[in-house]
């Protein structure tokens, strides 16, 4: 038998797209051999079944969409920009995403088609980024820039729940005239 020969990554992230397009339980085979240009036989062989290619693909999405952001916007030196930046790219996703929202809240929003490792790895990654933004809060506040009279938890359990009323919001409303308000938002929260 020879090696399969192709980009991982890129089968990777056509899958993901795939999946976050679709919803996982609406994304037959079919669907992943189109949107991978691979067969369903070399997609078995490298990746499992569709629920292993999935988690394969939720791990990708995860450490290069998710967590990628904590760590350019919620570790960045200056903590409450950082806040605000993160919310500002979350409202500024590309035309071809926006009505797909994010695959994290797709995925908790969806656990009954997910077996419990994937259910698992979406609460802690929502736990995640609840920390970040808790520790991104308490450095602000040491900083300054966030009044020390703040719950640094609640905070960000607050905030938390903004960002996933505007990730559903960007799926389903194209206008961009509720940005700044969300923004002023935070940024009051902050305040």
């Amino acid at each position: 038998m020879r090696p399969l020969e192709f980009d991982e990554d890129y089968v990777l992230t056509q899958a993901m797209r795939c999946f976050w397009r679709q919803g996982y339980a609406a994304t037959s085979m079919r669907d992943l051999e189109r949107a991978t240009e691979l067969a369903t036989g070399s997609l078995y062989n490298s990746f499992g079944n569709k629920e292993q290619l999935f988690e394969r693909c939720f791990d990708f999405y995860l450490e290069r969409v998710s967590l990628r952001r904590v760590r350019d916007f919620l570790e960045a030196e200056q903590a409450r920009a950082g806040i605000m930046n993160y919310f500002r790219d979350a409202l500024k996703r590309p035309a071809e995403t926006r009505s797909m929202g994010c695959l994290l809240v797709n995925t908790a929003c969806d656990l009954d088609n997910h077996s419990g490792r994937i259910a698992e790895k979406a609460r802690q990654t929502q736990t995640l980024i609840e920390g970040a933004l808790k520790d991104a809060i308490l450095r602000a506040q040491q900083q300054g820039d966030v009044p020390a009279d703040k719950n640094p938890a609640q905070l960000a359990g607050d905030l938390a729940l903004i960002l996933s009323g505007i990730i559903l919001k960007l799926k389903t409303d194209p206008n961009t005239d509720w940005h700044e308000n969300s923004l002023d938002l935070v940024a009051r929260l902050l305040d």
